[in-house]
């Protein structure tokens, strides 16, 4: 009788030039039951993400050829929305919100512990399951996919960062609602300390440019705490003094 197959935790793409990082990574992972790939430079990196089908990636930073977040960016822009977690020695807020802003989900500052990085590669996943089980969101001129970070505004498509998708969606949960920079992290990270609040304002920044200005506009800072999301009519109410 042959033994039951067992099914992988996840498909993992590692890419890391630093050779004893890329094994340690691989042995922790592969320990956790996922199936890695594992590639040293940012060309070939490159090539397997946008010619292969993976659960999750994990990117070094500084990579030979060619960086993790031009990997990312190449991703996104071709339409892949892997998650991805980026590991890097770069570690100043203007780095770690550059990788953010590029479409990763996630960045681990080296030196880092492995079992740390397990539990953000593992809270990773189970975000995206969590979220491709949403029902469809509509509110007003939006209508947010259930099954991808992909809305309409006015009956066009507009491709969304999973990021981007997440903040929307919370929003448009509770019209009105004032959500505090704090909470809007939480939702997207699975904590509220895990980023700047900064991050947030680039996220919501890039959201409104995407959506258009009348739409975007519907995205309010309220100064000091966060934003809310104010449905069209209520906006229209607010305009003429009503």
């Amino acid at each position: 009788m042959e033994p039951l197959a067992i099914e992988p935790v996840a498909h993992t793409l590692v890419v890391e030039d630093d050779a004893n990082i890329l094994n340690l990574l691989s042995a922790y992972l592969e320990s956790a039951g996922h199936t890695v790939v594992a590639a040293s430079d940012g060309d070939t990196g490159l090539q397997k993400a946008l010619n292969e089908t993976f659960d999750i990636c994990v990117f070094d930073e500084m990579l030979p050829n060619r960086s993790g977040s031009d990997i990312a960016r190449a991703m996104r822009k071709a339409g892949i929305e892997t998650p991805v977690l980026f590991l890097s020695a770069l570690s100043s807020e203007a780095d770690v919100i550059r990788g953010f802003g590029v479409g990763g989900d996630d960045y681990v500052i080296k030196p880092f512990s492995p079992r740390e990085l397990l539990v953000r590669v593992d809270a990773i996943l189970r975000r995206c399951s969590t979220n491709a089980s949403v029902v469809e969101h509509s509110e007003g001129p939006i209508q947010l996919a259930d099954d991808q970070p992909t809305c309409m505004v006015n009956g066009n498509a507009v491709e969304l960062t999973p990021h981007e998708y997440r903040i929307l969606r919370q929003l448009l949960s509770q019209p009105n609602r004032v959500f505090e920079r704090g909470s809007l992290i939480a939702t997207i990270y699975g904590n509220e300390h895990a980023v700047s609040p900064k991050a947030i304002d680039v996220h919501v920044h890039h959201l409104r440019a995407k959506l258009g200005s009348d739409v975007g506009a519907l995205i309010k800072t309220v100064r000091g705490f966060g934003y809310r999301y104010v449905p069209m009519l209520d906006a229209a109410r607010v305009a003429n003094g009503v």
